[in-house]
């Protein structure tokens, strides 16, 4: 038995012969009525496409941006199938199609449910996300940020254009200055080989004259020709230790070779044997090793070093002198030790330039330049070499430098060889 229908349903809905009716028949005689609902679900129809079509867009233009893109997605296709239910309402008032306005409900409705399911797990990260006035502020704290980024890269600029010129003016004076000390070792090479020759006739004039006139000469006649012959003198070694300095590195003697340093130390020595002798020193080694280096330069550091530390003691004193070595990571670290008058501390840098002396020439004879040529062996060698001393009086040390694979500094073009008249 069929259901009790509502009064009036079946005249609006269904006809006599059982089909269903459009709505329009229950707005007869009401046109104005009619229009109004199909201009109000149109236009709503409208807005609801206009709606997903933007939200696709914005999806589009922010592909990858986005962290809940999909969610937007279930807002755009649940907000089309409203739009087409209204669609489909409009078309109902004409043409009785409820079965498909009813599954499309259905489907709506289906895909709301869906679109809340998903949206309510968002709500707290939605609430956790900043407000627009925070992110105005970050972004202002940005814009600030970014503002001292530039400027900070403007001064970074300014420094580096600054410092380039900086270093080209200094490559420029280093230039200026190798220059300057080539030219000022050519001439100190020139100038002490050219005097040896007069210096070797007023040599030989002096040993005439003695020979020859001493017994003619009394008092000052004699004192003065001493003095001539110790001029002499001091200036052949003045001129020597000169010659000595600018051959450093000069020449194709230039070469490195494998060698105990013992070996060399011991050839240094035997120039020094008199002294050693007559002063009764001391001179004791540790265990040295084998050193890649140019010994010929290394026995004259030898051999100047121990020859000052024999030199500068007090009077009646015994030398003792000690050579030690050891190993510092890629360096040799050799050690020439005595218990010398010692060096102020204030003069420890000064005793290695060239002509400086600490005492005058009738306390401690020298010329002033045996410390310069050694410092000048060792950067010849990529080394260093310095001096320590606990003060006067109380000995010194100098400690040579030396890399275990040293690269000569290279020879400067157009020097002489340093066999030429020597």
């Amino acid at each position: 038995m069929a259901a009790p229908r509502a009064p009036g349903v079946t005249a609006s809905v269904e006809g006599s012969d059982g089909s269903l009716l459009p709505h329009a028949l229950s707005f007869a005689g009401q046109g104005d009525l009619l229009w109004l609902h199909v201009a109000a679900d149109a236009l709503t129809a409208l807005a609801y496409f206009m709606i997903p079509m933007t939200l696709v867009y914005f999806l589009r233009r922010r592909q990858g941006t986005l962290s809940f893109g999909w969610a937007i997605s279930l807002f755009a296709a649940f907000i089309l199938l409203c739009g087409t239910s209204y669609v489909l309402g409009i078309i109902t008032l004409w043409s009785p199609i409820y079965w498909a306005q009813g599954w499309l409900k259905l489907l709506t409705a289906l895909v709301s449910i869906a679109t809340a399911a998903a949206i309510l797990p968002l709500v707290p990260r939605l609430l956790a996300m900043r407000s627009p006035e925070e992110l105005a502020a970050a972004n202002q704290q940005l814009a600030q940020a970014n503002a001292r980024l530039e400027e900070t890269n403007h001064q970074l600029q300014l420094e580096m254009a600054g410092r380039e010129v900086a270093e080209r003016e200094l490559r420029r004076s280093l230039a200026d200055l190798n220059r300057a000390v080539a030219e000022l070792e050519q001439f100190a090479y020139i100038a002490s080989h050219d005097l040896q020759a007069p210096l070797r006739n007023i040599a030989g004039f002096v040993q005439l004259l003695e020979r020859r006139y001493r017994e003619r000469l009394e008092g000052d006649g004699l004192e003065f020709l001493d003095f001539i012959g110790q001029g002499v003198r001091q200036m052949k070694a003045l001129i020597e230790d000169l010659l000595a300095l600018s051959r450093v590195g000069r020449g194709a003697e230039s070469r490195l070779e494998p060698r105990p340093l013992a070996a060399t130390l011991e050839e240094a020595l035997k120039p020094l044997s008199g002294q050693i002798a007559s002063s009764g020193a001391e001179i004791v080694h540790g265990e040295l090793p084998v050193v890649l280096a140019e010994h010929r330069l290394l026995g004259q550091l030898f051999q100047n070093l121990i020859g000052n530390a024999l030199k500068f003691q007090g009077q009646g004193a015994r030398p003792r002198i000690e050579i030690r070595c050891s190993a510092e990571g890629e360096r040799w670290h050799v050690v020439i030790a005595d218990n010398g008058i010692g060096i102020p501390p204030a003069q420890l840098e000064a005793v290695f330039a060239i002509f400086r002396r600490l005492h005058p020439q009738d306390e401690y004879e020298g010329s002033g330049i045996g410390l310069a040529i050694c410092r000048k062996i060792a950067v010849h060698h990529g080394g260093e070499l310095f001096a320590t001393s606990d003060g006067e009086g109380r000995g010194s040390q100098f400690h040579l430098l030396l890399p275990q694979q040293p690269r000569l500094r290279e020879s400067r073009p157009g020097a002489p060889d340093p066999g030429v008249g020597a």
